[in-house]
């Protein structure tokens, strides 16, 4: 006889009104049993998290059941052993046929989210347990029979052992001599050298530099798989490089949605063979929504973002922009981000990556303590040219102020500029180049309008030996190309 374990467990049966409303997450339950067939490791990561009378539908239950008797005889799990199986103890039909069993694997449910499914399933079955036991509480209340004491007593006992309890201490810990002979899995960057698989980036700067446009166009590249980004410049600056494609959940706080969809038309007609699907890049906006607006504030609100995040299978989120997501008081934002870095450090561990967008404050520096910085990878300030023309719309020097991880080119982290043109046939295209160039033609500009050199290398930032060094090219050349160096 099978010693799998099965919740047996019955209930009274609940008003229809109420028994159409029970908690469920279907697509959960789907998503666990197809990865248990893609991949039977997955069982294992879900056996201790859920039992077969977790599963809403009966249908589910009978697979699950099936699946861990199959297992427990160390048959292999798959569409021939389970249809066969099911088949045999006749559950075919209980389990909704072949047909049901055989779409399980629609869609490739993601191994590595089994554990989250199972968690959401979990969750979902407690909810209609507590349910069913309120309900069963007050139709004893509603019917008198028991006293007052002997029912508060019962309900007391039922709630604690809803409640499980572990002393199991889950800190591991691996010796010095262990460690120098563990196997570790490589470090996997999304952006290398600035973002790997289990880290968070910041990306901040005054109002109207860019900050959206310029992740978006970040987040497309990453999600298609581009061979870098930023590249197109010889010199310094940029020239980040993409391992791999990334699914990727983009999360806007503030813009419409035809203004992202402008966005996007822009960037899609740059390029329209490189168009993500919709599997690779997932947005959320205030104007999709019906009784809800994007925000991370709340624990249901970030509950709400996880549920689509792993769900949709998404390796990265972007969050655009904390100051709209999360709005906070000088004095709260301590508060906030003590929350956050919990939240994103989680997240981490589950093998998402976060880069979200912040204002600048007034000083034009990073808002908030520097505790926020210290979980962060990295830290990207964009601030407009010395010398840049409102006309000129989106120009901005990129400065990378924090970096975590080891970097074998340095020269991938020096400034450099980055502009949104028209060539010729006036369709959009990105102009890259190392920001020292940018700085010297602001100037050279200066130096042409009579301005002190003293006051032109502050107003461009660069130091006074620099400032005095190119005046002294200026007044060999005023043609700012001429003095470029190879690195340049």
């Amino acid at each position: 006889m099978s010693t799998v374990p099965f919740n047996r467990q019955r209930h009274a049966p609940l008003p229809s009104d109420i028994a159409q409303k029970l908690p469920s997450n279907l697509d959960a339950e789907r998503s666990i049993l197809g990865a248990i067939l893609m991949d039977n490791k997955a069982l294992l990561k879900v056996f201790d998290e859920i039992n077969t009378g977790d599963f809403f539908l009966a249908q589910n239950q009978a697979i699950y059941r099936t699946m861990l008797e199959l297992h427990e005889d160390g048959r292999p799990i798959d569409l021939v052993t389970l249809t066969e199986e099911l088949k045999s103890s006749a559950q075919l039909e209980s389990a909704g046929g072949a047909e049901y069993v055989a779409s399980l694997a629609d869609g490739l449910p993601r191994v590595m989210n089994a554990e989250h499914y199972a968690k959401i399933v979990k969750e979902k079955s407690r909810l209609r347990s507590l349910i069913h036991l309120t309900h069963k509480i007050q139709s004893q209340a509603f019917s008198g029979v028991e006293d007052t004491d002997s029912l508060l007593q019962t309900a007391e006992s039922s709630f604690k052992s809803m409640v499980q309890i572990s002393d199991e201490n889950p800190a591991v810990v691996v010796g010095f001599r262990s460690l120098l002979s563990r196997e570790c899995a490589p470090i996997e960057y999304a952006i290398d050298p600035l973002l790997s698989r289990r880290g968070t980036g910041e990306v901040y700067g005054w109002r109207g530099t860019g900050k959206s446009f310029f992740c978006t166009k970040m987040a497309r590249d990453i999600a298609i798989g581009e061979q870098s980004l930023w590249g197109g410049h010889k010199g310094g600056g940029g020239h980040w490089a993409i391992s791999r494609p990334f699914r990727q959940l983009y999360v806007y706080g503030e813009m419409d949605e035809s203004e992202i969809q402008e966005r996007m038309r822009q960037i899609a007609r740059m390029d329209e063979s490189k168009i993500p699907t919709d599997e690779q890049f997932g947005t959320i906006s205030m104007d999709y929504q019906k009784s809800w607006r994007p925000k991370i504030s709340t624990a249901r609100d970030r509950k709400f973002i996880e549920d689509r995040l792993f769900g949709g299978g998404y390796e990265g989120l972007w969050l655009d922009n904390l100051s709209t997501l999360w709005p906070a008081s000088q004095e709260a934002q301590s508060d906030r981000d003590a929350i956050l870095a919990e939240w994103f450090t989680d997240l981490n561990q589950r093998g998402i990556w976060v880069v979200f967008l912040h204002h600048a404050g007034k000083s034009g520096e990073q808002r908030g303590g520097s505790e926020k910085e210290d979980m962060l990878s990295f830290v990207i300030k964009l601030r407009r040219p010395a010398n840049y023309r409102p006309e000129e719309q989106l120009r901005i020097e990129v400065h990378i102020e924090k970096n975590r991880h080891k970097c074998l080119l340095p020269r991938t982290l020096m400034p450099f500029e980055i502009q949104l043109t028209k060539d010729s046939l006036g369709k959009h295209e990105w102009v890259t180049r190392p920001a020292l160039h940018a700085q010297r033609i602001a100037a050279f500009e200066m130096f042409k309008n009579k301005m002190p050199t003293m006051l032109v290398g502050q107003e461009v930032g660069v130091s006074r030996a620099t400032a005095y060094r190119w005046f002294k090219e200026f007044s060999e050349d005023q043609r700012p190309e001429f003095h470029l160096q190879p690195d340049e």
